[in-house]
Order: structure tokens, then C-alpha cells, then sequence
């Protein structure tokens, strides 16, 4: 069955990318980075997959930054995007996660 693939929300902290079925049901993947308030309280990535809608497993993660992981996800739910998509969703993700890999400033 070949989905519909769109990017729901994007910005710097978070992004949403869903998939619809040819009855309307929705899944979505949800990305979202804390904001780190010291050296002890380090940013953490809040990544899960609702597949309520599509009567499917959930999938969450939340903790120390694990871009890989997050990705292999992204991967697994998205394995028969159209190619458009794919670029369009990890200019995106790049965008959202790129906030984990940089150094905090002083």
C-alpha cells in the first residue's frame, strides 16, 4: 500500500514528518531537542512514532543525544518514501538535530 509523505512542522528545536494511508489514517515520527540550562542538564532528543491511527506498535526515545538510533527509526518508518521526500525530511532533521552535535557556548 503506497502512503502519502509530508513534513508537518520543521524549525530548529523539533520537526514532524507524516505518513497517510488511502483511508486518511495518519502516522506521524515527532522529533523534538530539549534546551540544555547548564553542563549538568545536557540536551536530550525526545523522538516517538504514533501509529494510533494505523493500528500499529508506538515506537519513543528520550534521553542523552543517540542521532543514530533516531535515524535507524526515521529509516524503518519511512522505507518506502518517495526519494523527494527523504531529501526534504533529513534537510530538516539536519536542521533540528544539528543543535545536539554543537558545543554549548560559555
Amino acid at each position: 500500500m503506497p502512503y502519502k509523505y509530508g513534513v508537518f512542522q520543521s524549525s530548529s528545536k523539533s520537526c514532524i514528518f507524516y505518513k497517510e494511508d488511502d483511508d486518511g489514517n495518519q502516522s506521524t515520527f515527532n522529533i523534538f531537542v530539549t534546551s540544555a540550562k547548564d553542563e549538568i542538564d545536557r540536551k536530550k532528543v525526545f523522538a516517538y512514532i504514533d501509529n494510533e491511527q494505523m493500528k500499529r506498535d508506538n515506537w519513543s526515545v528520550y534521553k542523552e543525544p543517540n542521532v543514530k538510533e533516531v535515524l535507524d527509526a526515521f529509516g524503518a518508518w519511512a522505507s518506502d518514501a518517495p526519494l523527494l521526500f527523504e531529501i526534504e525530511a533529513h534537510k530538516s532533521m539536519s536542521n533540528c538535530l544539528s543543535s545536539l552535535m554543537k558545543k554549548e557556548e560559555e
